[in-house]
């Protein structure tokens, strides 16, 4: 849903400045319980992060793109707020545990609707700390608020030719596959979740690992999101990155703005019209 919202802004990108760290470490050969752990070890931390994004979207023949920022409190909420013009916020993207909240300001109406009602219509992967992780280059394990070291037991492990470690799972529930490649320095770079019955899948890529301080981070994420009919690649570079600043976020709706439904919403930003 997220990934639809970029479809209708025009801003051309920047690239991040910081200094790009490469892999160097070989892998090892460990006990699929201490990949996990190590996994879990070398994640991002924070308990609040703020960045700028600059986006594009591609699909077909056309392509888009903005400025925006984000923010997460962690395991709490997370908000994008779309800018495609002079900073003036158009567009914002609310998500917390339970509920997802899209404010039009365009034309003066919001979405507002649990997740447990949006998880029906799109199941890959819509779920709060899934987004959460993706978002920050962190593992998941479906249906938990985070992973925990007895969960190793819940993925298959393969250290694939080209020296990286995959893991896999799959959630019972939806019937989703899904999937992590990692490196020898224990990060994700990729992650994959694949509903094969209805042909869904997103693919979200990791790049351009930065030092930051005293963390390494993502400045670069490659997004592709696909179903029988339609193909949507996006590129997120981020910049400003900071974190464990004192941060609210509150799902507050402007005054005099009307309620309508995510298909109404998503019809103004199809790129096919």
């Amino acid at each position: 849903m997220f990934i639809c919202l970029l479809s209708g802004l025009a801003l051309n990108a920047c690239k991040p400045r910081q200094q790009i760290v490469y892999s160097t470490s070989p892998v090892e050969d460990k006990a699929n319980n201490q990949i996990f752990s190590d996994i879990i070890t070398n994640e991002f931390q924070y308990n609040t992060f703020t960045a700028k994004l600059n986006m594009n979207l591609t699909t077909g023949t056309k392509s888009l793109s903005s400025k925006a920022n984000i923010r997460i409190i962690k395991d709490n909420a997370l908000q994008i707020s779309i800018q495609p013009l002079f900073g003036v916020e158009m567009f914002r993207f609310y998500i917390n545990p339970d509920t997802v909240m899209v404010v039009d300001r365009m034309n003066k109406r919001y979405v507002m609707e649990s997740i447990a009602t949006l998880k029906e219509i799109y199941p890959v992967g819509f779920d709060f700390y899934t987004m959460q992780s993706v978002f920050t280059n962190a593992l998941f394990v479906s249906g938990k608020e985070r992973p925990e070291l007895p969960d190793y037991r819940k993925f298959n492990y393969i250290q694939t030719s080209d020296q990286c470690y995959y893991i896999t799972s799959k959630d019972a529930d939806s019937g989703i596959d899904y999937s992590f490649t990692v490196n020898g320095d224990d990060r994700i770079t990729f992650t994959h979740l694949m509903q094969h019955q209805k042909k869904q899948s997103l693919q979200w890529g990791y790049h351009n690992f930065v030092l930051l301080d005293d963390f390494i981070f993502p400045s670069k994420m490659n997004i592709t999101l696909s179903s029988s009919s339609r193909k949507i690649d996006a590129e997120l570079l981020f910049s400003d990155i900071a974190t464990d600043e004192p941060l609210q976020l509150a799902m507050n709706v402007p005054a005099g703005y009307t309620k309508t439904t995510v298909e109404e919403i998503l019809k103004i930003f199809s790129l096919n019209q």
